[in-house]
């Protein structure tokens, strides 16, 4: 009699085993890219990116060759506004302090100045380990690394004033190392879809150079400024899963 009420607590673990083993599953999911630490600051040309609030892209999956543990990747897009009055006012007052022998720009000056988005491509691979809880709920977590291609506004700036103009622009693209971590859940609406719900930190390495050039009675070279500094956000995003 024992053997046998082992035999079915064995059976029964086995089939509990198998009613919340681990699906494997790829998604899509939309949501907003929080600016972090220099990212988003302001003030200073060299080392800030003047990033605003924007949206982000993810296509996300995971393979799990053993319950709970498997590998992840990731490939997502994330694009950034520029702090459009910020970045203005500290290329004027950077080019008023770094022209040979000074200039004052009035504020009655005209400006045109057209930006784009900062933006970033992240491809990214690692550990994925996942919680059933409940035959519908989920919990991940993982930790993601890989390459970054980064393209910042291709901003143009052109000043105007008696009869003189001054032009600033920036265009420079760079591949740099990147990761991702981050936590999210998957609540299965039926047997293969799920709504999936994450929010990741994401870090890379942004560098971009600022050029100025002077026409029309501003005598000088005012020097480019070079720009280095990470990217760091946080990514808050909702989707749809497929397990398969």
């Amino acid at each position: 009699m024992r053997k046998e009420t082992w035999i079915l607590i064995l059976l029964m673990v086995v089939g509990s085993m198998q009613l919340f083993a681990q699906q494997n599953f790829a998604s899509i999911s939309f949501g907003a890219t929080l600016p972090q630490g220099n990212y988003g600051a302001t003030g200073k040309l060299s080392s800030n990116g003047y990033a605003r609030t924007g949206g982000a892209i993810k296509f996300d999956a995971a393979y799990f060759p053993v319950s709970y543990f498997g590998i992840g990747g990731s490939f997502s897009f994330g694009s950034n506004y520029a702090q459009r009055d910020s970045l203005v006012k500290d290329i004027v007052s950077y080019i008023e302090a770094n022209t040979p022998g000074g200039i004052d720009i009035p504020e009655d000056a005209e400006i045109l100045y057209g930006s784009g988005f900062w933006n970033y491509v992240n491809l990214f691979i690692g550990p994925h380990f996942s919680i059933r809880a409940s035959e519908k709920l989920y919990f991940d977590f993982r930790a993601l690394a890989g390459l970054s291609v980064i393209r910042p506004p291709d901003q143009e700036l052109k000043i105007s004033y008696d009869g003189n103009n001054i032009y600033s622009h920036t265009s420079y693209n760079n591949v740099a190392f990147g990761f991702t971590g981050g936590a999210g859940i998957r609540f299965m609406l039926n047997s293969n879809i799920a709504l999936k719900l994450s929010g990741d930190f994401v870090q890379t390495k942004a560098r971009n150079t600022y050029t100025f050039d002077l026409f029309q009675g501003v005598a000088g070279d005012v020097p480019p400024v070079e720009a280095e500094f990470y990217i760091r956000a946080v990514e808050i995003t909702a989707g749809l899963a497929y397990s398969f």
